[in-house]
């Protein structure tokens, strides 16, 4: 009789920005636990988009991989539920939501990176505000802006320009203008992919991760950038969906979701640095200095 319901069961539909090769190992790992899953994937931007558009006829069941302002606002919105995950445990203060609706499970740092074989470290850019010098016009790609990377570089740069109301001034977009006529602009991977293969594009705005998957997929040495005025780091929450219609399930995922098994397991196959300290601690030591 289990086996019946679970086989008539529909599938959770989740919407998260992890696709490709990651949403199939997922999505595997899922069904090996016995979540049954269907992930609809897209860059963070457009999926969040999407998910304020359905806010009164919602269709996922679960969110996760969006950053924290995303969430933030889908949250302001009463678009989830409150449930406290079981890895809540022991999860450092700064990942839980105060009011446990939205918990976090990995972080990254959004970075300043470089073609190691193209361009000297003494020669790249030592800050993101060096980006606007003509030294650099043509060299670094800004994406598109369904893509939270984007989003999240491009609000930290402006979080340098705020005045004391917390208004971006007249200097901030000064330097937006000035930094979108310097750069690359490109709508879709695969111009951005092409911008670095041609040799046009040496300076790569990227996610940790992000940084060593293209330049193993272009054939390039990455180099990084101890940025001048610090770097932004961005953590990917996990919510269940105000309105789902399977909200057993969507529970069940989530605690499996988060938990320090998955996440260590995640951590080996992709080398992402979750943030609870027991997923650290049984994630791969390279992992574990990326979440120093």
């Amino acid at each position: 009789a289990l086996a019946a319901a679970v086989a008539s069961a529909e599938p959770l539909v989740i919407y998260s920005p992890q696709g490709g090769e990651r949403a199939e190992w997922i999505a595997e790992q899922a069904a090996a636990a016995g979540h049954e899953i269907e992930i609809l994937n897209a860059g963070g931007g457009e999926l969040f988009d999407r998910l304020m558009a359905e806010k009164n006829n919602p269709q996922a069941d679960v969110v996760f991989g969006l950053v924290d302002a995303s969430m933030a606002l889908l949250k302001a919105e009463g678009m989830f539920q409150t449930y406290v995950p079981t890895w809540a445990e022991g999860l450092p203060d700064v990942y839980k939501g105060a009011d446990g609706q939205v918990h976090k499970f990995w972080q990254t740092p959004i970075v300043l990176a470089y073609n190691a074989d193209a361009l000297n470290a003494e020669d790249a850019p030592q800050s993101w505000l060096d980006l606007t010098d003509e030294a650099y016009a043509g060299k670094y790609v800004i994406g598109s802006l369904t893509w939270q990377t984007t989003r999240s570089y491009l609000g930290g740069i402006l979080a340098r320009f705020l005045d004391e109301n917390g208004d971006v001034t007249d200097e901030g977009w000064d330097f937006m203008r000035a930094f979108y006529t310097n750069g690359i602009v490109v709508n879709d991977g695969d111009a951005k992919t092409e911008a670095f293969k041609s040799g046009e594009a040496v300076i790569d705005l990227n996610w940790f991760g992000g940084v060593f998957r293209q330049a193993d997929a272009i054939g390039y040495t990455p180099g990084m950038v101890d940025t001048d005025g610090g770097t932004p780091f961005i953590a990917e929450g996990i919510a269940i969906m105000e309105g789902t219609d399977q909200l057993d399930d969507a529970k069940a995922f989530v605690d499996w979701f988060g938990s320090a098994a998955f996440m260590s397991a995640y951590a080996a196959q992709f080398g992402q640095a979750p943030v609870h300290p027991d997923a650290i601690a049984a994630s791969p030591a390279e992992v574990q200095e990326k979440a120093q």
